[in-house]
């Protein structure tokens, strides 16, 4: 079956009144992306609080981990995603709750890393230089990760001893608490820094999001396995509580991967891209590098204290679910407005699918039916109407 794309006919336009360009009449706007038929005020369709950019049909502030942390997915995508996602945890508890600590380390080792990667082939981010762009990211942040967990894992392992930790104020357990996260995670960004040299003369905020999380997830990973490693001997059983076995799950198996991926994440997103000043959807502070560092960092300490805080098993469970969620919600918020902000080229280009909505509309920022930011779809969708286009197909 073909899937040649018809021609457009001439489409009506409408002048929009947040940036005055002329588009064509749709939901909203292709340049800016603002709702063009929301009811609220003009503030409310030009920020668009309601349509996330990366997925329209849901809001920024939706507690939602795959829209999160996996923007580029088309919406067919998503499914098999969630269920990944679902799989990851299912698989947690139940070798948890069954004490088998080999296969526990494996897959909170594994687990979100490996379908980062598996997103990132989806999406076909890296096009024809995914060895290279692989091997910086992954290899750099697990080298990184590997000599932090070697000299930042002891001063953690002294705090908690029962001798040093009578108070979080002792000078190991500040040093624990802070220095070590915070180093850690500007390690983290390393990968990042080594990859700007390679950046385009139009950079896309979502690119530095993908590079920055991978960097984060190599070094999570490789972490994670020299943490646990010296638990391998003692058996395929756990020797502790099923309730410390779930929190080990939980902090190592999505704790720690999916707070360093978001954190580090949204950091490189805003540290990518370059802004324009023609946006009035607001909130442009909200795009700031050292913003989304400043909020990472106090996160980062404060789980550090936590962690140092003697709580119960439960209780140091829900801290980092709550961290979790903090960090799924400032990356939506984060990501959005940095789609809205992001400086690109504007045209009317030829017609092309749109991979959420599946309209055929006019190559722009932004689709006019859906209002998904063209750069939150898969570069392999786009690389393919590319290709399509030069060929001549209608």
């Amino acid at each position: 079956m073909s899937d040649a794309i018809p021609s457009l006919p001439e489409l009506p336009t409408v002048v929009c009144p947040h940036c005055g360009t002329v588009v064509p009449a749709g939901h909203f706007c292709g340049r800016c992306g603002a709702h063009l038929t929301h009811p609220g005020g003009a503030q409310a369709q030009a920020r668009r609080a309601h349509a996330y950019a990366a997925a329209p049909d849901e809001p920024i502030l939706r507690l939602s981990v795959v829209t999160s942390l996996f923007p580029h997915l088309s919406r067919r995508s998503l499914a098999p995603f969630r269920i990944a996602v679902g799989t990851i945890g299912l698989l947690l508890l139940v070798l948890a709750v069954a004490g088998l600590e080999v296969p526990l380390v494996a897959v909170s080792a594994l687990g979100i890393p490996l379908l980062f990667q598996l997103y990132v082939h989806e999406t076909g981010h890296y096009g024809d230089d995914a060895l290279v762009a692989s091997l910086v990211t992954l290899g750099l942040g697990g080298g990184l990760g590997v000599a932090w967990a070697e000299l930042g894992g002891p001063y953690v392992a002294r705090a908690l001893l029962p001798a040093l930790s009578a108070s979080l104020t002792s000078t190991e357990s500040l040093l624990a608490a802070t220095v070590v996260p915070i180093v850690g995670q500007l390690l983290m960004l390393a990968p990042l820094a080594v990859m700007v040299p390679r950046r385009s003369r139009h950079p896309e905020s979502l690119d530095g999001f993908v590079i920055a999380a991978s960097g984060a997830l190599g070094f999570t990973f490789a972490a994670t396995i020299v943490d646990l490693a010296g638990r391998l001997p003692g058996g395929i059983l756990a020797h502790e509580p099923v309730t410390a076995t779930l929190a080990e799950a939980a902090i190592r198996g999505l704790g720690v991967p999916l707070v360093g991926a978001l954190a580090t994440g949204i950091v490189g997103a805003a540290a990518w891209t370059r802004r324009s000043a023609r946006s009035s959807a607001g909130g442009r502070w909200l795009t700031s590098p050292l913003v989304a560092l400043a909020v990472a960092l106090a996160v980062d300490v404060g789980l550090g204290f936590a962690d140092l805080a003697r709580l119960g098993d439960l209780a140091l469970i829900a801290v980092h679910l709550g961290a979790i969620a903090t960090f799924v919600v400032a990356a939506r918020v984060g990501l959005h407005h940095l789609l809205l902000h992001e400086d690109h080229d504007f045209a009317v280009g030829p017609p092309v699918v749109c991979p959420s909505c599946h309209h055929i509309r006019p190559a722009m920022p932004f689709c006019p039916q859906c209002g998904v930011a063209t750069h939150a779809t898969a570069k392999a969708h786009r690389r393919h109407e590319l290709a399509r286009i030069g060929a001549g197909e209608p």
